[in-house]
């Protein structure tokens, strides 16, 4: 059995310092909790991305005799999750000081625990060990949404995402189990080679480890909990649930569908494009009339699903590349609104409903021009980074003779334009006091970088559209 431990030493690091993490825990006084561990998770997610940079290898390599797989596409994952966890560390450090807790270690390293989780997600080659991950993402993500004293809606949220996310690890998981009864393995190669033909065994398999998949990535029909529980979390953890959950299970799907299910591509696409088609759809028309931000992204985030959904019926090295590079953009305009909501947030919930950004610009012109490069990135506005996002998925629909659903796709698109404006119109053109709590220079500092890249990377698109190719060419050496 070949180890090969050296190529898991990202993960590990991230392992033991949650650990570590328990056991200071125990030792440090509460008003020390929030600066010393917020300063440990920054150090520790900053050195995790060098361990991931030098580490990834372009030749796909495994460890654990095939149970893990890495190669660019998955250093390119890691290093998105470990960044969005870096600004949900800042955004938690200054909401921390806000809301009350007695949980401020447990906060820390449960999200160490939770990105833990989704970098071995993004690095299974096994299904017993994308399900594991899965769910020590999962259950830390709960763990983490109902930490705050006196938050009954964080606690709502928690348990609705508990009971629906158990009904999507039951699903998937009896997807793999059917997986495994056809091919006698849990390994991707092996269940590759005994996958051909959409026999009814298969069929069936296909179909729930699908609707296990959309449970978790919160598209149409399964989405239901999203708009209660992204508005309901404590807003870091929103935002960690918006992109390093989101990213992590992409970048999972791709792994497992297109070296186990390839030869039934084109069926499984044009279920995946019809299913993104519809999110995108019901994404767009349910944020229409939202006063609440957070409830408004999350149906945004079911319609950016649906967008991602959709690109999967293109030609398979074109859907991936556009998937990632829709999947790098949209962590980035993730963590930019929700860390931009947690900063104007205050106790009560003031700060997070449209009504409180009146007249934004009068006290913060500069938060209001950041207002609106994040929200014009999100309805794909050129020449923001969210503009090159929807472009490449676009032009790989339209090169796979996909017009119709490009075509639907941008109508979407269209219609989201209208929700994304009225933060906008709020922000410079109604009369007004807007809320603006005082603001903590670490979290203020992570939303303007975030800004910045959607600037510089709006301006330059090949500082990713490169990256990426990079990344699609390591994943196709490895199923090729």
């Amino acid at each position: 059995m070949e180890l090969n431990v050296k190529l898991l030493f990202p993960e590990f690091f991230v392992l033991a310092a949650a650990v570590t993490g328990i056991l200071v825990d125990l030792l440090l006084p509460k008003r020390v909790k929030n600066g010393f561990f917020a300063t440990f998770s920054v150090f520790v997610l900053f050195v995790a991305v060098f361990l991931v940079v030098f580490s990834s290898p372009f030749v796909p390599e495994e460890a654990f005799n095939g149970f893990v797989k890495k190669d660019l596409l998955t250093g390119f994952a890691q290093v998105l999750i470990l960044f969005s966890s870096l600004i949900a560390v800042f955004v938690s450090y200054g909401f921390l000081k806000k809301f009350d807790t007695d949980y401020v270690g447990e906060f820390y390293y449960t999200l160490l625990f939770a990105v833990f989780g989704a970098m071995l997600m993004v690095s299974a080659n096994e299904l017993a060990t994308l399900f594991v991950s899965l769910e020590v993402m999962s259950i830390s993500v709960y763990v983490l949404s109902a930490l705050f004293k006196r938050d009954y809606r964080g606690k709502e949220a928690a348990l609705k995402y508990f009971i629906m996310g158990s009904v999507g690890a039951a699903v998937i998981v009896y997807g793999f189990a059917l997986l495994y009864g056809i091919s006698g393995s849990t390994n991707y190669e092996d269940l590759a080679g005994s996958i051909s033909t959409l026999s009814f065994p298969v069929l069936l398999a296909l179909a729930f480890v699908i609707s296990g998949f959309l449970f978790k990535l919160g598209a149409v029909p399964f989405h239901g909990w999203v708009p209660d529980v992204y508005h309901g979390a404590p807003t870091p953890v929103t935002l960690f649930m918006g992109a390093v959950v989101k990213v992590a299970a992409f970048v999972a799907l791709l792994k497992l569908f297109y070296p186990v299910f390839l030869p039934l591509a084109q069926k499984w696409g044009e279920v995946f494009a019809v299913i993104g088609v519809v999110s995108a759809f019901v994404g767009a028309l349910m944020a229409l009339r939202q006063e609440n931000v957070k409830r408004m992204l999350a149906y945004s985030a079911i319609s950016h699903t649906g967008v991602v959904l959709a690109a999967l019926v293109s030609v398979p090295a074109v859907a991936v590349f556009s998937v990632l590079f829709y999947l790098f953009a949209y962590a980035f305009m993730t963590v930019a609104a929700f860390g931009f909501i947690s900063l104007l947030t205050e106790k009560g919930f003031k700060g997070e409903n449209l009504s409180d950004w009146r007249n934004l610009y009068g006290k913060s012109p500069f938060l209001a021009l950041s207002l609106v490069v994040i929200f014009m990135s999100l309805a794909g506005i050129p020449p923001l980074f969210g503009f090159w996002a929807k472009f490449y998925v676009l032009v790989a629909l339209v090169k796979a003779g996909k017009v119709g659903i490009a075509v639907a796709i941008l109508i979407a698109s269209a219609i989201s334009l209208y929700f994304y404006l009225r933060p906008v119109v709020y922000a410079f053109m109604k009369e007004g006091e807007a809320v603006l709590p005082p603001i903590e220079p670490f979290e203020l500092g992570a939303v303007a970088v975030t800004v910045f890249f959607l600037i510089l990377f709006g301006i330059f698109p090949e500082l990713i559209s490169q990256t990426s190719l990079f990344a699609l060419s390591s994943f196709l050496r490895g199923i090729i």
